[in-house]
C-alpha cells in the first residue's frame, strides 16, 4: 500500500502555553471534538500535515512538541515527566474527555496516561508502538543513541535526517517531498531532546500498567515495520485489552506519511464508531 503523489499541506501556526515544567508547543485548527496527536522519537507537531488538512473539518486537531521538541522545555529523562506535560496541555485544551493518538514514542506516554486518566480520555490509538524498554536506571545509555550522535556529527544535520527518514519509509514507494519532509524534521531534533527521549524510552516500563487500560483502544501495528521489536510489539498486543487490533498492511513506521488516506480512514471510523 504504497503513497500517492501529493504535495504537504501546510500546517497551522505553533502555538506556546506556560506549564509548571516549562513552555509547551503545540499545533492547533478547527472544530469538534479533539483529537491529540503524539509523535515519535523522529518528530514534531510538524509531522501530522495531511492529517490536519483531513481531519480539521471535522474535528479540533492538536498536535503537540513532546518535551525537549521544538519549543517546548526539556524536562527529565522520566516518562512520568512527560505524561505530566501532557496532563497539563489537556487542561488547557479544556475538554471533558479527548481521543489520544500516540504514534512510537508517542504512543508509549499515551497509554500511561490512558491507564491512569480514563476519565480524561474517550478513545486511545496505539500507532506503531510498544510498552517501554524496561530497562534498570543502571543500564548505560543505548549503544544506538550513542551511534546516531556519532553519525550525526561526521554526517551533519542534512544527511542525518534523510537517514532516519529513510529507516521510516520505504524508500522508493514514498514521492521525494514526502521523503524530504521527513528529513527535514528529523534534521530538526534538538540533541538533548534526543538524548533523554531516548533514556525515558529505554528506563520506561508500562506493562503493570497496560491491563488497567479501559477506554476503547485501536491498536494499529505496520506490516513491515522494522523499527518496532517484534517481542515488545507481542508485549503491547498481550497486555493491552484492546477494542480493536489492525495490522496495516505493507506499510512500515509512518503509515501517516505513507498511506495517510488509509491511515487517516482507521482513525475516523474508529473514533466515530467509539
Amino acid at each position: 500500500m504504497s503513497s500517492e503523489n501529493r504535495e504537504i499541506p501546510v500546517c497551522p501556526e505553533q502555538k506556546i502555553i506556560p506549564t509548571p515544567q516549562g513552555n509547551l508547543s503545540f499545533r492547533t485548527c478547527g472544530a469538534g471534538e479533539t483529537i491529540i496527536f503524539l509523535h515519535g522519537i523522529l518528530g514534531s507537531s510538524k509531522a501530522w500535515p495531511f492529517q490536519f488538512a483531513a481531519l480539521s473539518p471535522t474535528y479540533r486537531i492538536v498536535a503537540w512538541d513532546a518535551p525537549g521538541y521544538a519549543d517546548s522545555a526539556l524536562v527529565a529523562a522520566e516518562i512520568d515527566a512527560y505524561e505530566q506535560m501532557l496532563h497539563h496541555l489537556i487542561l488547557h485544551l479544556g475538554d471533558e474527555k479527548v481521543s489520544l493518538v500516540g504514534h512510537s514514542m508517542g504512543g508509549t506516554i499515551a497509554s500511561r496516561y490512558a491507564a491512569r486518566h480514563p476519565e480524561r480520555i474517550k478513545n486511545l490509538v496505539l500507532s506503531c508502538t510498544h510498552p517501554g524498554y524496561g530497562a534498570p536506571e543502571t543500564a548505560p545509555i543505548s549503544e544506538k543513541l550513542e551511534t546516531r550522535l556519532k553519525e550525526l556529527a561526521e554526517i551533519g544535520r542534512e544527511a542525518y535526517g534523510r537517514n532516519r527518514a529513510r529507516d521510516l519509509l520505504p524508500f522508493p514507494d514514498v514521492p521525494t517531498a514526502v521523503l524530504d519532509y521527513a528529513a527535514e524534521i528529523a534534521a530538526q531534533t534538538n540533541l538533548e531532546g534526543l538524548r533523554r527521549a531516548t533514556r525515558m524510552l529505554q528506563l520506561a516500563d508500562n506493562r503493570p500498567l497496560l491491563p488497567q487500560i479501559s477506554v476503547p483502544t485501536l491498536i494499529l501495528t505496520g506490516e513491515k515495520d522494522g523499527v518496532v521489536q517484534p517481542k515488545l510489539k507481542a508485549d503491547l498486543l498481550a497486555l493491552v485489552p484492546y477494542t480493536q487490533h489492525i495490522e496495516m498492511p505493507g506499510l512500515g513506521h509512518a503509515p501517516y506519511f505513507q498511506a495517510p488516506g488509509y491511515y487517516n480512514t482507521l482513525l475516523c471510523e474508529f473514533i466515530a464508531n467509539h
